[in-house]
């Protein structure tokens, strides 16, 4: 066999695969208003995670998640991996809002910055908030700043 038709016969192997590679959509997790994992909910009932992130205190790790409700309302949560013994996280600010954004404060491997919006309109109070967990059952919030959103 020569090399062009080894090369030919590759190059057509490559673009039949690629044509007929279908895409996969991976699949949205769903929770309850008690952080419990549950694909099976009705739209009505679910919250729809949006933010997942694992950390490590005390030799322990846990998960750190948002999820969000069709009006786009939030339910933050702290489970063990897995979704399990999974809760509310316990701060009222969090919990009464719409979250903006959350990321890892890269001063602490134990906290989070949570940015929570006081409404889903223009001109809302936007608040950010440090919320350390290294002992999960007792986090501790402090406001960072708050500000108001344009239109």
């Amino acid at each position: 066999m020569s090399k062009t038709t080894l090369a030919t016969g590759l190059i057509i192997s490559l673009m039949l695969g690629l044509v007929f590679v279908t895409p996969s959509k991976a699949q949205e997790t769903y929770i309850d208003d008690n952080c419990k994992q549950n694909q099976q909910l009705n739209e009505s009932d679910r919250f729809t995670v949006t933010y997942k992130a694992e950390f490590k205190t005390k030799g322990q790790t846990y998960w750190l998640y948002s999820g969000q409700y069709i009006d786009g309302s939030a339910i933050v949560c702290i489970s063990r991996p897995g979704f399990k013994q999974a809760k509310p996280l316990n701060i009222k600010q969090l919990q009464s809002g719409y979250i903006e954004r959350i990321s890892k404060d890269l001063r602490n491997q134990t906290a989070f910055l949570i940015t929570v919006r006081d409404g889903n309109g223009s001109y809302v109070p936007i608040t950010q908030y440090r919320v350390n967990l290294s002992t999960p059952e007792r986090p501790i919030t402090a406001k960072i700043k708050s500000w108001r959103s344009g239109r």
